[in-house]
């Protein structure tokens, strides 16, 4: 189990949360677990060279680190509107009946499915019983507001909206300050990546929250791949995850992937630490710099060990390029030159994304899953 002392200094940063509240079980101690680097948010908001350079390392190779959020004023805001979104989250998918939660559509059209409700299954009663999300937009505070929208009530009632608007202007902050040391890093003008992710332009940014349900405990050779997320990369250029139990999988460095598939021996978990962030790139930025950047393979399964009996909580805050972004690689002498036939078509962002979020529907369609249930 994490510290105590690492605990109780994350709650303390949190505000009126009980250890029970945000960790109702240890982390079992006999899993395979990956060592993640532990990276300073307030060094890389201070220019350190070295915790740079360890960041782009990472970045070029894993893809996924800890941000530490308890080492810099904007991290502990930000830790602290991710533990009450938890709980708002709880709160409002435990108590809405789900023909009311269903009621928040994602958007039609062309879009990148920023917006909306989703459950992927349901009991015999008709309550979620695997997984749930719920997406803000960036949209409904920033850049081009869709007309006829907004959030549902059972989302705004008895809820300052400020609290959504501050929470993905945070994670914004923190986006662009990676996204500006990569570029730096790779010695491209500055701006190269940062500009494309500005918060007032419109992008397909979103928070999401998420449940996935708590099941009996099993033994390890009995515990399912199959009630998460399957393996997959974002799209996204940066998400930023707040989680207080197992659940992400991510491969072993040194196991062979093909793909998207990886042997089951091979998955690692990924043990969540109190007040930090696991942060990981997305596919916007291997196409950016022609995979010199990594977006890192990633799987859902539930909780291990004792954790396993209690719903899981995750904080996501996505940031994408904004929709103009031409999807392709950047010009440095550190990222290899792409040969692209000259009269390709070159997507940009929106119709990226939305190219990727229809394959999804496509294939979860033939399944038999619900539309836009699989993570992207």
């Amino acid at each position: 189990m994490a510290a105590l002392q690492d605990v109780e200094a994350a709650l303390h940063v949190a505000g009126d949360f009980t250890p029970q509240e945000l960790y109702p079980a240890p982390f079992p101690e006999d899993v395979p677990t990956i060592s993640l680097e532990k990276i300073s948010l307030c060094k890389l908001l201070n220019g350190d060279k070295t915790e740079s350079e360890r960041m782009f390392k990472v970045c070029s190779t894993v893809g996924f680190f800890y941000l530490d959020m308890l080492d810099h004023a904007l991290g502990r805001q930000t830790w602290q509107q991710a533990c009450h979104m938890c709980r708002l989250g709880k709160e409002r998918l435990e108590q809405t009946p789900l023909h009311e939660k269903s009621q928040y559509k994602p958007l039609g059209g062309v879009s990148v499915f920023d917006r909306g409700y989703i459950s992927r299954t349901v009991d015999q009663s008709g309550l979620p019983n695997e997984r749930e999300f719920f997406n803000i937009p960036q949209s409904e505070f920033f850049g081009t507001k869709v007309p006829d929208r907004g959030l549902p009530n059972w989302l705004s009632q008895d809820t300052d909206s400020s609290a959504f608007h501050s929470i993905l202007s945070s994670g914004n902050k923190i986006a662009r300050t990676v996204l500006s040391i990569l570029e730096k890093q790779l010695h491209l003008p500055g701006g190269s990546f940062s500009k494309l992710h500005r918060l007032n332009d419109d992008s397909g940014d979103f928070l999401r929250i998420l449940r996935y349900s708590g099941a009996p405990p099993v033994s390890a050779d009995q515990a399912s791949v199959q009630d998460g997320f399957p393996p997959h990369k974002d799209a996204v250029s940066v998400a930023i995850l707040f989680t207080w139990l197992g659940g992400l999988q991510i491969p072993d460095p040194a196991a062979k992937v093909q793909g998207l598939n990886v042997k089951g021996e091979d998955w690692r978990w990924v043990r969540p630490e109190p007040g930090y962030a696991i942060v990981n790139l997305g596919d916007a930025m291997e196409i950016f710099t022609n995979q010199v950047l990594k977006s890192g393979i990633h799987r859902v399964v539930k909780a291990p060990g004792l954790q396993r009996e209690h719903d899981r909580y995750s904080v996501l805050l996505t940031t994408r390029p904004k929709h103009d972004s031409l999807m392709k690689a950047m010009s440095s002498r550190l990222i290899p030159e792409t040969h692209d036939l000259k009269d390709e078509h070159v997507m940009n962002s929106l119709e990226w994304g939305h190219s990727i979020i229809s394959r999804i529907i496509r294939t979860e369609s033939a399944s038999g899953e619900p539309a836009g249930a699989a993570k992207a």
